[in-house]
């Protein structure tokens, strides 16, 4: 349209990513154009928009001879929506994608698990008990105090450790829910390291601390229901198999909500849910100590 201005792609154009499908060095007169050592280049671009039809695109541009694009290369551009003829690289989204990279590999570099631990250190499960945040540059140095379960039957203890981590990374670790893989010396228990690469294993616990209340509560408590409200994942396991699982209950009949750590078969597994009702029994003399009925819970499930 006559009098109309030129949008300025960079600033108001819309976002992609586009994959480079040819390259050639830009020419005059059959002489290669460079500027500074660096080559201008024209890319054919096939540009993929997240909910529009991916469209072919050029684009010139000078690039180091050092950080030249190649066919198959993926990178962020704007476009004008109305005219797929104007498309920019998004130099600063591209600077901004590449630091975020540079993070993390420096996280992933300064957070690695000893090459001495990760060859021979016993695996275990660790639960944040403490951690304490400082700023070092682009990453966040944390401070642990974590308790620790080993594979090995090891009897559970607390370690202290650092690691490194980017800071979103770190805004993950809590004290009090957060579970993670760790690796300790075998010489010295003390001696432990986060594994953030490796999956968390499910410890074997014989605690009857953590065992019998749950089967004093089916054997001698008085019915009641309640509603889960929450529920987490311990990495724990009763001798049978079966998986602890911290859940936050309400009592039907007075109202009262407290977390009770419960062995939970996996057959229940896909109704235990946040909002969902279970048969339960509860000690009187002892209000804190209940234990869900899954055995009668399923059976009144079944005859629903």
């Amino acid at each position: 349209m006559l009098g109309s201005k030129k949008k300025n792609v960079l600033k108001d154009g819309a976002q992609a990513l586009a994959v480079v499908t040819e390259v050639n060095y830009a020419k005059v007169a059959g002489m290669t154009i460079a500027r500074n050592y660096n080559y201008k280049l024209d890319l054919t671009l096939m540009v993929r928009p997240e909910n529009e039809t991916a469209f072919e695109a050029h684009v010139s541009s000078y690039f180091s001879q050092f950080a030249q694009p190649s066919v198959g290369d993926e990178f962020w551009v704007r476009y004008d929506a109305d005219d797929h003829k104007q498309v920019e690289i998004d130099t600063a989204k591209i600077a901004s994608a590449n630091a975020a990279y540079e993070v993390h590999v420096a996280a992933a570099a300064a957070s690695a698990v000893p090459a001495d631990l990760a060859a021979n250190g016993i695996l275990g499960r660790g639960g944040i008990v403490d951690v304490q945040k400082t700023s070092a540059g682009s990453l966040v140095d944390c401070a642990l105090t974590v308790s620790v379960r080993l594979v090995d039957g090891t009897d559970p203890y607390r370690a202290n450790c650092h690691v490194m981590l980017t800071p979103e990374q770190a805004e993950q670790i809590v004290a009090g829910s957060t579970y993670t893989t760790v690796r300790a010396d075998p010489s010295n228990h003390s001696r432990i390291a986060l594994s953030l690469t490796e999956e968390t294993p499910v410890v074997s616990v014989n605690d009857p601390r953590v065992l019998d209340p749950p089967v004093r509560a089916l054997r001698e408590g008085s019915p009641c229901s309640v509603t889960i409200l929450l529920f987490q994942r311990q990495w724990l396991q009763t001798p049978d198999g079966d998986e602890l699982y911290g859940i936050k209950v309400r009592v039907d009949s007075d109202g009262s909500e407290f977390q009770v750590n419960l062995p939970v078969p996996a057959a229940v597994l896909p109704a235990l849910q946040n909002g969902a009702q279970f048969s339960a029994k509860r000690i009187l003399a002892e209000p804190n100590v209940l234990a869900i009925d899954w055995a009668a819970s399923l059976a009144a499930g079944a005859r629903a």
